[in-house]
């Protein structure tokens, strides 16, 4: 096998790759805007701002399309909202965001932080000891 094969084939196989990842997001996305509309819920206030940020940077959303989850959703609804019943599952999405929980909450974390809801999750976030807080977090969803 020449070393041009070689680096055809390698290219061919990144180039599949890249197509089946953006055709993965592209229907995440689409099924996110099915699930819930457009539209900032009226649940959430400014202040939910930086938790709505982690939560989009955890989920891999759009700028704003956290606000469009109503706060009495879980982040396993909404994650369970991305991937059909057919999909092989994975947890990257809630292991962020729970790595990000634990980051800002310490040892006030509930012990299912994943079951509870969004505006739950949102109220300790703000409610987080002193110690623990960060207006602008440098990095707070680590990949």
């Amino acid at each position: 096998m020449t070393i041009a094969r070689i680096a055809v084939y390698g290219v061919a196989l990144a180039l599949v790759t890249f197509l089946i990842w953006r055709w993965n997001r592209g229907a995440q996305r689409r099924r996110f805007v099915r699930a819930f509309p457009a539209g900032r819920d009226a649940g959430w206030s400014d202040a939910d701002a930086p938790f709505l940020a982690v939560f989009e940077r955890a989920f891999a959303l759009k700028a704003g399309w956290a606000a469009r989850v109503p706060p009495s959703v879980s982040p396993m609804a909404v994650y369970l909202a991305l991937y059909p019943e057919h999909c092989i599952y994975d947890d990257n999405e809630l292991a962020r965001l729970q790595r990000a929980l634990a980051a800002r909450l310490g040892k006030a974390l509930p012990k299912d932080p994943l079951a509870l809801p969004l505006g739950e999750l949102a109220a300790r976030w703000r409610a987080a000891p002193e110690r623990n807080r960060h207006d602008e977090p440098r990095d707070p969803v680590p990949d």
